[in-house]
């Protein structure tokens, strides 16, 4: 552990101070990241990488579905339509939705 605390810590910090580089080197050290926290990683990407967006965008739609029983088709369409609209003005519509299919337990 280093003196700013845990990769753990260093990770969540990244993400409330929306400090892209350091959240991509730190996630790497945590392993494995939440579904919530990935969706918060993505956010970052969606804003920082684009080019790599598209790639993880699809990744977490993946654990959406295999994580979170009791997904109905319609809930797929809307993360799809809110990853869509990630990147875009619609972003913080968007991710308040993507939050809650990410926190809904089936």
């Amino acid at each position: 552990m280093t003196s700013q605390g845990s990769p753990a810590a260093i990770f969540r910090r990244a993400l409330d101070r929306g400090n892209y580089l350091v959240a991509v080197t730190t996630a790497r050290e945590v392993g494995h990241l939440s579904l919530e926290e990935a969706l918060e990683l993505l956010v970052l990407i969606a804003k920082h990488d684009p080019p790599l967006f598209r790639r993880a965008a699809v990744r977490w739609l993946e654990r959406l579905i295999q994580e979170r029983d009791g997904l109905e088709i319609g809930d797929v369409a809307l993360a799809v339509g809110s990853l869509t609209a990630l990147p875009t003005r619609q972003g913080g519509t968007a991710r308040q939705a993507l939050r809650q299919l990410a926190a809904a337990q089936g």
